[in-house]
């Protein structure tokens, strides 16, 4: 990833010379306010840290045009992932968004997908989650005062809907995308065009003298979502007596005001269901839920504990069983159970059990392999103008690596054990110290992982570190730190 600077504002682009802040102007004239409800607005004005993604496609290009101009004062940044998959082209539609962004003088940050090449063809999901791993490691430490902007409009709710519906998707797949959600590592994504069509998108980027990039691949047939958008949903339009993109956007609002009000009322259900801090629930209160609720209630304690959900078919039997109070057992992982009866409840249990191991030493230079079979390593390194730019610009992911202050009071000896009842810190981004279980929690780090998590700590007993969370805000680098130590985690495989 690299930061791109300023250039010219007017650019050179398809042989004529373009002044992208004066179409940003005209966007504004012609596309007017009314089309975005208030209250999403304010919620984009309100953010502290706001990036807007443009991939370089007219609904993207839309959105910053029209956003990124209005929100110049709070240091609005534009994020683009090259996925590398057209060759030439992606590297094309890059450099356009690069253009765009000088014009506008725009900071624009940049990724790209670095994938082994084999015969097998990439998914959308795959290419999704690369681009989520690029919006996750730019945000690490700074995911609550942080917005996402994405371009999803009306067409992308009518086919998403179509193939959750396909895939026997509940309430709250079909509520997706919303206008307000909170994605991977507590990111918050912010959707302002879903009540717009790409049909009007596109008029007003027209009207207003903007271009864009039109990427090939959404003209073939390899992706799902390509079939719908070219077959399916046109054929849906002409035998409809009214607008299909109209009715999903609505339907998709209704949906989700009904999940939101099932979702609170569960919330009530769910502290009359649990025992022992949430790890157990009690089976007479469970058995005499809602159907919809008990499910809820199984995937959530299942998720916690094992950071997976029963598979839909073991939840059916699961389902019938508490229908007729039965006793029941069914596997989770290779290891794990969600285990049910009278007597101790419903809850997980796991084969091998965890194991404890008393606090170890971890020199400098060295690489301590744990009771687990992580590993874990410490290394002094030189911080020079390169590495400091790459780590401020999420290179590397908290889960397995971090860097802190070696030099002056910062100790290059540390510690290392398990986590213990009320351990907390100020980790990097937070205002205050804070629980461990409550950092946990946030990450959605399933409680099985939490127990063999090494916590790292310096010569006071200070939590430096432990993987999967931010590094200590006291100890993280600043741009006149010239030692470090780099921590390493390795988790075991075979678990």
């Amino acid at each position: 990833m690299f930061l791109v600077g300023f250039a010219s504002q007017r650019k050179r682009i398809g042989g004529r010379l373009v002044d992208w802040s004066e179409i940003g102007k005209r966007l504004h004239r012609i596309a007017g306010n009314d089309w975005l409800n208030s209250s999403l607005r304010e919620r984009i004005e309100s953010a502290d840290d706001v990036r807007i993604a443009c991939s370089g496609g007219a609904d993207s290009v839309f959105l910053l045009l029209y956003f990124a101009p209005a929100l110049d004062r709070k240091g609005v940044k534009v994020l683009h992932f090259n996925h590398k998959l057209r060759g030439r082209e992606s590297d094309e539609d890059q450099r356009f968004v690069e253009s765009i962004c000088a014009s506008l003088k725009v900071p624009l940050i940049t990724g790209s997908w670095t994938r082994e090449l084999t015969d097998t063809p990439v998914s959308e999901d795959d290419a999704r989650a690369a681009r989520m791993t690029f919006f996750s490691e730019h945000f690490l430490g700074k995911e609550a005062n942080a917005a996402i902007l994405t371009g999803h409009h009306a067409g992308d709710v009518a086919e998403t809907m179509l193939m959750r519906i396909s895939r026997g998707s509940g309430l709250q797949g079909l509520t997706a995308p919303r206008e307000v959600s909170r994605g991977r590592n507590g990111l918050l994504f912010l959707r302002p065009l879903l009540a717009l069509g790409k049909n009007r998108i596109v008029d007003w980027l027209r009207r207003a003298g903007a271009e864009w990039r039109e990427d090939a691949s959404n003209q073939t047939d390899a992706f799902y979502r390509n079939r719908l958008r070219s077959s399916v949903i046109p054929e849906w339009e002409k035998v409809a007596d009214r607008p299909v993109q109209g009715g999903a956007v609505t339907s998709r609002a209704l949906l989700e005001e009904d999940w939101k009000a099932l979702e609170g009322a569960f919330e009530e259900a769910w502290k009359l269901m649990t025992l022992d801090g949430e790890q157990r629930l009690d089976w007479s209160a469970t058995c005499t839920q809602p159907r919809a609720f008990q499910r809820r209630a199984l995937n959530r304690l299942a998720e916690a504990e094992t950071g997976s959900c029963l598979t839909l078919a073991s939840m059916e039997r699961v389902l019938e069983f508490l229908k007729i109070s039965g006793e029941f057992k069914t596997n989770v992982t290779a290891s794990q159970w969600v285990v049910g009866d009278f007597v101790n409840g419903i809850r997980v249990v796991s084969e091998p059990g965890s194991i404890s191991w008393d606090e170890l030493d971890l020199p400098e230079g060295c690489l301590l392999f744990l009771p687990d079979g992580a590993a874990l390593k410490s290394e002094r390194i030189q911080v020079n103008e390169s590495l400091f730019s790459d780590i401020c610009l999420g290179a590397y992911s908290h889960d397995r690596v971090v860097f802190v202050k070696a030099d002056g009071k910062h100790s290059p000896s540390v510690r290392v054990r398990l986590w213990r009842p009320g351990d907390a810190y100020q980790a990097m981004g937070r205002g205050s110290s804070v629980k461990l279980k409550e950092l946990f929690s946030d990450r959605k780090i399933p409680i099985g992982k939490r127990k063999r998590l090494p916590v790292v700590l310096n010569s006071d007993d200070r939590i430096l570190w432990v993987p999967g969370l931010p590094p200590n805000q006291w100890a993280t680098l600043s741009d006149d730190t010239r030692q470090a130590l780099r921590l390493t985690y390795e988790e075991c495989q075979a678990r």
